[in-house]
């Protein structure tokens, strides 16, 4: 099992983030993101769990600071990766979705793409380059 833990201080107005720990349980090893941009680094977390570590700790625990963070008043929202058979992945702003999305954040107020949340997370997707015949 792994776990998140959300490190900030203060609430609404004066709340200040400092960092996304991810930590394998029953061991010392945890990875912290700390870019100073929540929705990367909980993006780059999720990432490294998916990538790296899911194979050996499937399960992945968000401590109440997660749930505090946002009610505490943390200016984000959920987004909830979908993978579809077909198609192509998308975000999902639908609160029932989470039982079959990947949760991820973007700013209040905003209804980013999944393009564009990889984008501001510098992990666009990269397009191969097209050769035209002359």
């Amino acid at each position: 099992m792994a776990f998140i833990n959300i490190h900030y201080t203060g609430r609404k107005k004066t709340l200040r983030y400092k960092d996304v720990t991810l930590k394998r349980s029953f061991s010392d090893e945890k990875v912290v993101f700390s870019s100073g941009d929540f929705v990367k680094d909980w993006y780059d977390m999720k990432k490294l769990f998916i990538n790296e570590w899911y194979e050996k700790e499937p399960i992945l625990m968000g401590s109440s600071d997660c749930d505090h963070f946002i009610m505490d008043g943390a200016p984000y929202r959920s987004a909830y990766l979908m993978i579809p058979e077909t198609g192509d992945p998308y975000l999902s702003y639908n609160p029932d979705d989470y039982r079959g999305g990947i949760e991820f954040f973007v700013p209040d107020g905003q209804q980013w793409t999944w393009k564009e949340l990889r984008a501001h997370c510098g992990d666009a997707k990269k397009e191969k380059d097209t050769i035209h015949a002359e």
